[in-house]
């Protein structure tokens, strides 16, 4: 029989944020954790995005436990603030990843599961899921894309701004990825910027009158759904108006029902609702496809960008991870029978902050395990 001392208590796969701090409180629970990360260093997957890129979420509820930003920090931190941050936290309290490993192949077996890491296997009672919701981008299938010549590009690859400057460049989505592009394409000078929106959501101002709209974001979450529904509406409008003469769709959901019910983050304005008005960015229907360089939208016009950024959203990819889950995505913090042991952090987002998630989930899976812990020795 197979001794216990071969057996981890817990595996953390990934070691960004969600990792790091599921670490941290499975730490304070006398519950010692193993973390893999694929990455080279920590705070890497905010290294390799755009360098324009920052939180859209305030730096007072936007860091880790017991850890503020340095003096002189921006109110929304940037992504190398972010990474530093995280650096710093691993580094306080003492919390070592093994990096470079690949996790695959994670399996119940008995009482415990079985994984593959790089060329090895690892057994565990615990397997806590950290590699957040972004992990894959998602590209859309469009008719007719072999034939296109230009250059068709996801959110992600989107890299420094000025790149974009006297290019025709159409941006598919006006959710939250797809403002943050068009917030960044609203400081340089493209030709010509087209945004394609199916549907419409409520847009939060990143700053109303001077003030950081997002400090009130934990006074907002305290609030009934319907109510915060009610209050981001009513913010909307404070800082823009009506927008029916955007062209952009109505909303047809409250934001706070829908970041709720469906996982779908409120898109933040900080200069795309100005360049739509002033005409540098058009709104155009849906993409229906490809007609050699032209791209036709559903209300029978075309337009002929020289740039497409897909800002389409990201897939967990929890298939490649775990086989039984194949094809779920946006998993949250839930368990059957079949897969006691293994925990979700990181996987939905919040009205406060994926910071203030993070912590909140890893509390309970650190409680949750330290509980069944104390049931198999009793």
């Amino acid at each position: 029989m197979e001794s216990d001392d071969t057996i981890e208590k817990a595996v953390i796969v990934g070691g960004g944020l969600a990792g790091l701090t599921a670490a941290y409180e499975l730490k304070r629970a006398g519950i010692a954790a193993r973390i893999f990360d694929k990455d080279d260093e920590i705070g890497q997957t905010w290294l390799d995005r755009h360098p324009q890129l920052s939180l859209n979420t305030h730096r007072s509820v936007s860091h880790l436990p017991r850890l503020e930003y340095p003096r002189g920090t921006p109110a929304f931190p940037r992504r190398t603030d972010v990474a530093v941050h995280l650096q710093e936290f691993a580094r306080r309290h003492d919390l070592s990843v093994e990096h470079g490993v690949t996790v695959s192949d994670i399996r119940r077996t008995d009482d415990c599961f079985t994984m593959q890491i790089n060329a090895a296997s690892v057994r565990a009672r615990n397997v806590v899921i950290a590699t957040g919701r972004d992990r894959y981008p998602v590209m859309p299938i469009l008719q007719g894309g072999d034939g296109y010549r230009g250059l068709l590009i996801h959110s992600s690859q989107f890299g420094d701004a000025k790149q974009y400057e006297g290019k025709r460049v159409l941006v598919i989505g006006g959710g939250n990825s797809g403002f943050d592009v068009l917030n960044h394409l609203s400081r340089v000078r493209p030709a010509q910027t087209w945004v394609s929106v199916r549907s419409g959501s409520t847009i939060l101002p990143k700053r109303l009158h001077g003030i950081a709209v997002h400090r009130l974001s934990p006074l907002v979450a305290a609030l009934p759904s319907k109510v915060a529904d009610v209050s981001i509406a009513l913010t909307q409008f404070l800082a823009f108006g009506s927008l029916a003469d955007t062209g952009l769709p109505a909303a047809h959901k409250g934001a706070a029902t829908r970041l709720s019910n469906e996982q779908i983050a409120i898109p933040v304005d900080d200069g795309a609702i100005r360049s739509i008005r002033d005409g540098r960015t058009k709104v155009v229907s849906e993409v229906l496809g490809f007609s050699g360089d032209m791209v036709s939208l559903a209300d029978g016009t075309s337009i002929d960008p020289e740039i497409i950024i897909a800002a389409t959203g990201y897939g967990a990819g929890l298939g490649s991870l775990i086989p039984a889950l194949d094809g779920t995505e946006g998993v949250s913090i839930r368990q059957s029978n079949a897969y006691e042991g293994l925990w979700f952090v990181g996987m939905t987002p919040g009205l406060i902050s994926y910071f203030h998630n993070v912590r909140r989930e890893s509390r309970q899976i650190a409680i949750a395990i330290r509980a069944r812990r104390y049931r198999q020795f009793t």
